[in-house]
């Protein structure tokens, strides 16, 4: 609310009416450090979003069910790439069913992507918006460095829960092939899980058995990493809401992976 306070929309539903002094809002120096706190609550807040459901995927994984599994580890993915937006600084904000960014710096104003592309189609919505940023911002990110069938990490993910969503006739279980055999071995997932968090150089992260959770856990790592360094936040999770995760994880014997403790919390 602090940027519709600003341009002196007190009602959201009227914030349509407002698009013109939306787009031409610049902001000022002295309000940068409220922007700075609204962003970064809001990170924490995605962060949790994340980390619960890329959770709510390697339990189902862990129980022999991937469909749904997939669709979650796409959305832990993108709740991700907004947390790591939000530590470099950028906000997603809506002006009614426009989007747009903001950097949150002295004199910034928000731009929108009308006429932008990603992969041949508009950029519009919370998903294509987020990747077409990171994308364009941080190509130098391991997670870009590669490709997988001619396809960005994200691309591929976006189809494969796609393919689950609309393209497939019913759900696969009780068969589990997408992802690699063994990580539905006795402790399979989570020496799988320990391997990922140490693969510092993304090896698993361009190869198809592995993608969908090697993903949103090397983005994990990267944003516990950028939220202590930038944001100075060195736990996200409350007591409460960790709590909440171990009881998900008790079920399923996560709770033994020392590193995804660690990882989440510590």
């Amino acid at each position: 609310m602090l940027l519709e306070s600003a341009i002196g929309c007190n009602d959201p539903t009227k914030l349509a009416s407002y698009k013109q002094k939306f787009e031409l809002f610049m902001l000022d120096a002295e309000d940068i450090q409220k922007y700075r706190e609204a962003l970064t609550d809001d990170a924490i807040d995605t962060y949790y979003k994340g980390v619960l459901t890329l959770t709510e995927a390697l339990s189902a994984i862990s129980k022999g069910y991937q469909s749904w599994a997939i669709i979650k580890l796409y959305y832990a993915t993108f709740y991700l790439i907004r947390v790591f937006l939000a530590t470099r600084g950028y906000a997603l904000v809506r002006c009614n069913k426009w989007l747009y960014t903001l950097r949150i710096e002295a004199n910034e104003s928000v731009v929108g992507y009308s006429g932008a592309k990603l992969n041949g189609q508009d950029v519009r919505g919370d998903h294509k918006t987020s990747i077409y940023l990171f994308q364009k911002m941080f190509g130098d990110e391991i997670i870009l460095t590669n490709l997988m069938n001619g396809e960005t990490v994200f691309d591929w993910m976006m189809s494969a829960r796609e393919d689950v969503n609309y393209k497939h006739n019913t759900f696969s279980e009780p068969g589990i092939d997408f992802f690699d055999a063994l990580i539905n071995s006795e402790e399979g997932l989570i020496e799988w899980i320990k391997n990922y968090i140490n693969d510092h150089e993304g090896i698993y992260i361009f190869q198809e058995r592995h993608c969908c959770i090697a993903t949103p856990i090397h983005l994990l790592v990267r944003v516990r990493h950028e939220m202590n360094s930038r944001l100075g936040v060195e736990c996200p999770l409350t007591e409460q809401q960790y709590e909440s995760l171990s009881k998900l994880m008790h079920k399923t014997g996560l709770d033994t992976s020392s590193a995804l403790q660690t990882l989440l919390y510590k």
